[in-house]
C-alpha cells in the first residue's frame, strides 16, 4: 500500500466554495466508506486524482481512502488496467462501482453523489423501479464513457451506479473518455454518454434510471 503522507491533499478542484458544498452533502453520512485507489503516482492524472482523493477524505470522518500501486491491484475486482482507479468499498466489500480517470468537471457531481448514494439516506428510487432492480438476475457490467464536459453525462452515471448499489449482479464504472483511446477505438466512441454492457451492447445519450434498468435485464 502507497504511503498516503506522501500525498499532498491539495487540488485544484477542490477551492472553498467547493469543499463547502461538499460538506454540506457529507454532513448526512452516516456509514463508513473507504475509496481504494490504484495509481500510479509518476503519472500526471494517477497524481492528481491522488490529492483529489486525499482532499475529499479531509471533508468527512465517514470516508477513509486507501492508495494501491499497479502491482498491488490484484483482488481488488473493479478494472485496473485503467488508471487511475477508484472503486468504493463498504465493509470491506467492493460496492460494484468505480470511476477511472479524475472526476472533474460535471462529474464531480457523480463521485459526490455516489458516496451519499451508498453511505447517506441517498437519492430516492422509485417503489417500482427498485422493484424491478430486485428481479435482475443476470450479471451485467457496465462501461460509461464519459467527458468531463458533457451535461447529461452525471445523471447516467449516478443511475448506473445506483442500480449497482442495489443489485449484487451489477456493476458501474465510470471512464473519462478523453484518457482512454483504447475504449475509443473499442467502441467506436462518437459521442457521450456511452453505456457499453458486458462489452457487447453498446448505447448513446442520455437514459432515465428505468430506461437503464431495461437495457440490464435485456443485456446479452
Amino acid at each position: 500500500m502507497i504511503d498516503a503522507g506522501k500525498i499532498s491533499a491539495e487540488s485544484a478542484l477542490l477551492d472553498e466554495a467547493t469543499k463547502a458544498t461538499i460538506q454540506n452533502v457529507f454532513g448526512r453520512l452516516t456509514k463508513d466508506v473507504v475509496l481504494k485507489a490504484v495509481v500510479a503516482l509518476q503519472q500526471e492524472k494517477s497524481a492528481e486524482m491522488a490529492s483529489f482523493l486525499k482532499g475529499v477524505a479531509a471533508l468527512s470522518p465517514h470516508i477513509q481512502v486507501e492508495f494501491y500501486g499497479p502491482e498491488e491491484a490484484d483482488g481488488l475486482e473493479m478494472d485496473t488496467e485503467h488508471l487511475p482507479a477508484t472503486g468504493f468499498y463498504l465493509d470491506g466489500v467492493y460496492q460494484r462501482v468505480a470511476f477511472h480517470g479524475v472526476p472533474g468537471g460535471k462529474e464531480i457531481n457523480s463521485f459526490v453523489i455516489g458516496i451519499y448514494n451508498l453511505a447517506g439516506p441517498g437519492q430516492e428510487i422509485a417503489a417500482g423501479t427498485l422493484k424491478k432492480i430486485g428481479k435482475l438476475k443476470k450479471p451485467v457490467h457496465a462501461k460509461i464513457c464519459v467527458s468531463l464536459a458533457c451535461h447529461h453525462c452525471p445523471g447516467v452515471v449516478i443511475a448506473c451506479q445506483q442500480i449497482a448499489m442495489k443489485s449484487d449482479c451489477i456493476s458501474a464504472e465510470m471512464y473519462d473518455a478523453n484518457l482512454y483511446p483504447d475504449l475509443v477505438e473499442r467502441y467506436k466512441i462518437e459521442r457521450v454518454p456511452l453505456v457499453a454492457l458486458n462489452d457487447r451492447d453498446v448505447f448513446m445519450g442520455p437514459r432515465t434510471i428505468e430506461d437503464l434498468v431495461q437495457l440490464f435485464k435485456d443485456a446479452k
